[in-house]
């Protein structure tokens, strides 16, 4: 399918080719970006060709622009001045990130043929599941830290937590506007439209993405485990990610059912009495109803006693566990890619 075409019009050169270069960057756009800075040079395009979407700044903005008949115009705000209330305006003067989070909200909500995207890279987008039956045992560190330093390495890789209560919003001071549970919902409403979803909800922390986790584990009750992997299985289709990193808990309805759709699994262990009881109860859980597939793709890591972890999320892909997934987890983990 051919990517539409997005227009920027905005004669501050600096902040239009600004906005430009990150949406370029962005690997998985649907659109073709193109830029203007002049009035004649865009009446000129858009006369000639069909643009699908455009953004406009306010002091660019005239009646005119509404003959061309654009079917999705956004007017970059900078004043909160509304020049047209049946046109979309959003804050200029934000992130670039959430002014694409923003234009995607927008174009997910209002677009009527999406056009399903569809993925292009050749490598499938491997599941890790990360769970322990063991409480305390830095399962969220880890796989915090191991999302990172996939990132680092320039693989694309999502991460998904589905704790009862993550506490992630307040350990990176931001506040969500959407979760999990909103993606998983509009994913049974229209699932052509996941992908302009999933960019309208993600956010990024150290080049690592993320949905974040919802606000009410009770959401995520009705959701069923053929529902989970229906959803995963559409973002492996429809998204660049190479790597999907579940973090998983008692809290997830199916857990099993999830858990048996990873490729890889990976549980935290303690060797501790209490440790050792809890392990030793799953593990005859798993045998007893017939769930030995999950068992056979485990990797258990006993993680050494690290004296210092890094206090914030930024800062995970440095220190002691950091070394650890490096020496320990990447060789099984990319194989000769590592090497």
């Amino acid at each position: 399918m051919d990517k539409r075409i997005l227009a920027i019009y905005d004669s501050e050169e600096s902040y239009a080719y600004h906005l430009m270069d990150f949406m370029t960057g962005k690997d998985k756009m649907p659109f073709d970006i193109h830029i203007f800075t002049k009035e004649d040079s865009f009446f000129s395009y858009a006369e000639k060709e069909e643009i699908e979407c455009l953004l406009i700044s306010q002091n660019a903005y005239q009646n005119k622009v509404q003959k061309l008949k654009i079917p999705h115009i956004i007017i970059l705000s900078e004043n909160g001045e509304n020049l047209n209330k049946t046109l979309c305006h959003i804050n200029k003067y934000q992130s670039c990130e959430n002014v694409l989070r923003e234009v995607m909200h927008y174009y997910a909500e209002n677009v009527q043929d999406s056009g399903r995207r569809l993925r292009t890279g050749s490598r499938n987008m491997q599941i890790i599941g990360i769970y322990t039956p063991i409480t305390g045992c830095l399962q969220t560190t880890f796989s915090l830290t191991l999302g990172q330093m996939l990132a680092r390495r320039n693989k694309k890789t999502l991460y998904l937590n589905f704790e009862a209560y993550s506490g992630l919003g307040r350990m990176l001071s931001r506040e969500f506007k959407s979760d999990i549970s909103d993606l998983a919902y509009y994913f049974t409403c229209a699932r052509d439209k996941l992908f302009y979803r999933m960019e309208s909800m993600i956010e990024t922390v150290n080049g690592l993405d993320f949905i974040p986790p919802a606000n009410f584990y009770q959401s995520l009750s009705g959701i069923r485990g053929d529902q989970w992997v229906d959803l995963f299985t559409e973002m492996e289709k429809t998204s660049e990610y190479e790597y999907l990193i579940l973090d998983l808990s008692d809290c997830m309805t199916d857990l099993w059912d999830v858990l048996q759709n990873c490729d890889r699994i990976y549980t935290i262990i303690r060797e501790d009495s209490i440790g050792a009881a809890k392990m030793e109860q799953y593990e005859r859980a798993l045998e007893n109803m017939e769930r030995e597939e999950i068992a056979a793709k485990t990797k258990k890591w006993k993680l050494p006693f690290f004296k210092k972890l890094p206090l914030r999320f930024e800062e995970l892909t440095y220190g002691d566990l950091a070394a650890y997934i490096k020496s320990e987890v990447f060789p099984s983990l990319l194989g000769e890619e590592y090497e």
